[in-house]
């Protein structure tokens, strides 16, 4: 591409659009957004730390990380620490506010709406190709820092920025090493997953292998060594490795993959489809979501113990029941239809099931059509 002295010209005279880490940026789109509460800074302040927590109502990690946020803002403020909440992506500003004034001092800084298309998602987002959220920019005497998730940002870390100097540098480059390490986990377990499509076991340990190599304690270890040894079909070390998983809950949605794949499984062992359903009843002892409960009852069905499917689909009924899980909005009816079935001794197919979930829907709530699972690629 030729380059003029007018075309340089132009991109001088153009404003600073928030981009990447070193951008030079101004709060001018800020100013241009409605506020829902607070109002917005007409300048950065010197050597105070900005955080522009993007997130929406609803975005369940953004709502999870707000209480986080709102820790900091409280400690750091008076040393100076400023947080705006950006509310992106929305539509409607009216269940924004709802929503902030019911979190009443759990989300104490300022918050603007922007809705979708607006100023802020031309100069900000884009530009720094933000394609998700929470995102949190972070911006200090006028410059982007970094763009992280805000759960990245700890008390250890915004004491360093405020700090400035060489506990800023260090602190930012912590940061870059995460987000590098997530990009080549991330790549590893794309790479996993169409090396599992084509059911190539090489490519599959090569993948792995990469992602232990990228972060040897990252979440995803367990269900793909898990996956790896089904491939492979290696099931006494997978109901060794299922052994080892019972009782931890943050691995249960390992072992309720698992248990979704069986009926994809003909040559497991009918020792592996005990050991999954032992497995996973052991994780749902103390509670669980319905789903799970009747995921668990298939299989328990399925490895030949009736009177545990039976109680486990009680339990999907129970939990759709229960006031606390009200917000769901899940129907007891197809649960109930499923231990019909049961009772009746035979066991509904999962295109059954599905119809009824998608009966017990409203009626604005239901797909136009059937969605079929997206092909991994």
């Amino acid at each position: 591409m030729k380059i003029t002295y007018a075309s340089l010209f132009l991109a001088a005279a153009l404003p600073a659009f928030a981009q990447k880490a070193g951008d030079s940026v101004t709060p001018d789109a800020l100013g241009k957004l409605e506020w829902v509460q607070g109002t917005a800074p007409t300048a950065w302040e010197p050597g105070k730390v900005y955080i522009l927590e993007c997130w929406a109502t609803w975005c369940g990690p953004c709502l999870a990380a707000i209480p986080h946020v709102d820790e900091l803002y409280d400690k750091y403020k008076e040393k100076g620490l400023r947080v705006i909440g950006v509310n992106v992506w929305e539509d409607g500003k009216d269940k924004v506010e709802t929503f902030v004034k019911g979190k009443g001092d759990g989300m104490s800084y300022p918050v603007a709406y922007t809705g979708k298309g607006g100023v802020f998602e031309t100069d900000w987002l884009k530009p720094a190709g933000v394609g998700g959220i929470p995102h949190a920019f972070v911006v200090k005497d006028g410059k982007v820092l970094v763009g992280t998730h805000p759960m990245q940002l700890s008390e250890k870390v915004i004491e360093a920025l405020l700090e400035g100097g060489e506990a800023e540098t260090k602190a930012l480059e912590g940061l870059k090493d995460i987000k590098r390490k997530q990009e080549e986990t991330a790549k590893a377990a794309q790479a996993f997953r169409q090396a599992s499509a084509k059911k190539d076991t090489a490519g599959m340990e090569a993948a792995l292998a990469d992602l232990k190599k990228a972060d040897a304690e990252s979440r995803m270890l367990p269900a793909l060594e898990l996956d790896l040894l089904i491939a492979k079909g290696d099931w006494t070390t997978a109901e060794s490795t299922l052994a080892k998983l019972a009782g931890d809950p943050n691995t249960a949605m390992i072992v309720t993959a698992t248990a979704q794949k069986l009926s994809q499984l003909p040559d497991a062992p009918e020792s592996f489809r005990k050991a999954v359903a032992t497995t996973l009843a052991k994780q749902l002892e103390k509670g669980g979501h319905a789903m799970q409960f009747q995921i668990l009852a298939k299989t328990q069905w399925l490895a030949g113990d009736k009177d545990a499917a039976k109680a486990s689909i009680k339990r999907s009924v129970e939990w759709t029941k229960a006031p606390e899980n009200a917000k769901s909005q899940l129907s007891s009816a197809p649960f109930e239809k499923f231990a019909e079935s049961l009772d009746k001794d035979e066991l509904p197919t999962d295109e059954q099931f599905s119809g009824w979930m998608r009966e017990s829907m409203p009626q604005t709530a239901r797909p136009a059509a059937r969605i079929e699972p997206k092909k991994a690629e």
